[in-house]
């Protein structure tokens, strides 16, 4: 009987080879079909906005005179550009302290309008070309200021940081103030220009998102030329633009507190980006403000809408900060607000003299 020969050892490698193989196939097979990789999220097409003029507020009917002309009814002032961004850009476009942005209606140099409520010793209005001398010393000091930005905007809720930062030497000044925004970047105010007797004389107020816009105050001719081809602007005594009256401000309160009882309004020529026309700011009186947890008593200020397109801004100056903002808060007619808290100060050196007007501070 013949013996029989079972498989070789090379058949048998050959053949658990095979085998194992077939089995990888399979398995790399199921793990594909099962594979359920996660994917950036489908970018989705950033909602538009519209701006919709508030209604008028209903007022009782007064028979007007024949001889008055009646007023026409201004325009909505857009808050956003319509139909190109998104309700986050749009938040943040609004959540700064820069409004009222520009005024359909404004306030005439010789025509204040106080509310018939206010108490007589409240309606005399001091005009910003008044601002008594100031040394040099009621400046506030070269600093560093970093807030705590909140802010609403139909509904949604963001936060983000704030920074105002402020230098000077015995001729000039620099100015900026920065809010930064998750996913949306910086955008920087910057307001540069001369500190004289009567405090600071800005030269240029600058806005850097998405491209350059400013203001240029013209000494020479008297006039504020806008880069937005708005029209020009007579430049009155004593004007600011929309950050430099904060250390303004703060400079005059400094400098004499008693001089602005509760009760008083302050009329300043402010340039914004579009116009330069007088803003009507009363002092309401004392607030606390809470600052790194803690209570600190200020001075509010709070400048009235001119119209009711207008937005409201609220200004509380710390003395325990050298007068400069503790708080702001821009509050639109929409119900849309923002709100700077402040968390800290820090001193920065002077501006060096050297420094060409229209240079970034230091460190910003």
């Amino acid at each position: 009987m013949s013996e029989r020969t079972g498989p070789t050892k090379r058949t048998l490698t050959l053949l658990a080879l095979a085998i194992g193989l077939l089995h990888l196939l399979l398995l790399l097979a199921v793990t594909h079909t099962l594979d359920w990789s996660l994917q950036p999220p489908t970018a989705t097409a950033p909602l538009k906005t519209r701006m919709i003029a508030p209604a008028a507020p209903v007022k009782p009917a007064v028979r007007p005179s024949t001889a008055q002309a009646k007023a026409p009814v201004p325009p909505a002032v857009p808050l956003a550009e319509p139909d190109t961004v998104s309700v986050t850009e749009t938040a943040t476009e609004q959540a700064l302290p820069l409004a009222p942005e520009p005024a359909v209606t404004a306030l005439a140099a010789s025509e204040p309008a106080p509310a018939a409520s206010e108490p007589a010793a409240a309606q005399a209005v001091v005009s910003a070309s008044t601002w008594p001398t100031m040394a040099l010393g009621v400046l506030p000091p070269p600093s560093l200021l970093s807030y705590q930005l909140t802010g609403m905007d139909k509904g949604f809720t963001y936060h983000a940081s704030g920074e105002l930062r402020w230098q000077h030497n015995p001729q000039a000044y620099a100015l900026t103030l920065s809010v930064k925004a998750f996913l949306l970047g910086s955008r920087h105010w910057r307001s540069h220009g001369l500190i004289n007797e009567m405090g600071l004389s800005p030269l240029k107020f600058s806005d850097s998102w998405r491209g350059e816009r400013a203001s240029h105050f013209d000494r020479e001719q008297n006039r504020i030329v806008f880069s937005s081809n708005a029209p020009v602007a007579p430049l009155l005594p004593g004007a600011q633009d929309q950050i430099s009256l904060y250390m303004q401000l703060a400079a005059a309160m400094a400098g004499d507190p008693l001089r602005y009882p509760m009760g008083t309004r302050l009329q300043v020529q402010t340039a914004t980006l579009r116009d330069a026309v007088p803003w009507l700011l009363i002092l309401e009186g004392q607030e606390s403000v809470t600052v790194a947890g803690q209570a600190v008593t200020t001075t509010k200020w709070v400048c009235q809408p001119r119209s009711q397109y207008d937005a409201k801004v609220e200004i509380w100056l710390s003395p325990n900060h050298a007068w400069m903002p503790a708080r702001i808060r821009i509050t639109q007619v929409s119900g849309s607000y923002i709100d700077l808290n402040l968390r800290s100060m820090e001193p920065l050196p002077p501006l060096p003299s050297e420094t060409p007007l229209g240079e970034k501070t230091t460190g910003s």
